[in-house]
């Protein structure tokens, strides 16, 4: 069986600044056809800073969700931009420190059933402190915890953000 679907139609509903809604008619693999919404999102990166024995967080709160979370910093790529470079930008927005080197762990994509947004992710352990530079709208706490505190959270399921839980379980499984 071939698995594709084939665009029929396609109806922008919604255009913003993060992100697009649009729906497609689609031919599916049987002949049938289908709609399918979906959210056309600008990529992001997460960064994963380590220092020394202890991983850095960000806790903030999500409207999506209602709820504050722990996540790594991350963040947007901007038009033009090389992940890299949105990743040392995000680091020293969220938490005050220059990488000096980030390593490529990978890309993800948090919930491909409707959009085709895509996390790159890095790690990063050597810094500058560089002040920060915090967006207006941003309202972030720094949290700073233990490798081993950390791996006794993850494997307890008490990482529930993706891009968190994904870097986390590609660097545990480095180590």
């Amino acid at each position: 069986m071939k698995f594709f679907e084939k665009t029929i139609a396609s109806k922008e509903i919604y255009n913003g600044r993060i992100l697009n809604l649009k729906v497609d008619e689609v031919e599916l693999p049987d002949g049938g056809t289908s709609f399918r919404e979906l959210v056309d999102h600008k990529q992001g990166v997460g960064i994963l800073p380590v220092r020394g024995n202890r991983i850095i967080f960000v806790r903030q709160f999500r409207k999506a969700i209602e709820k504050v979370i722990l996540e790594i910093p991350a963040g947007l790529v901007e038009a033009g931009e090389d992940p890299k470079e949105a990743a040392v930008r995000e680091l020293q927005e969220e938490i005050g420190l220059k990488p000096l080197d980030l390593h490529f762990l990978g890309e993800m994509w948090p919930s491909p059933g409707f959009t085709n947004e895509v996390t790159t992710l890095f790690m990063a352990s050597q810094f500058v402190i560089e002040p920060r530079k915090q967006d207006d709208d941003e309202f972030i706490e720094i949290v700073e915890m233990p490798i081993r505190t950390v791996r006794a959270l993850y494997l307890k399921g008490k990482f529930s953000d993706a891009k968190t839980a994904c870097v986390l379980g590609r660097f545990f499984s480095l180590m």
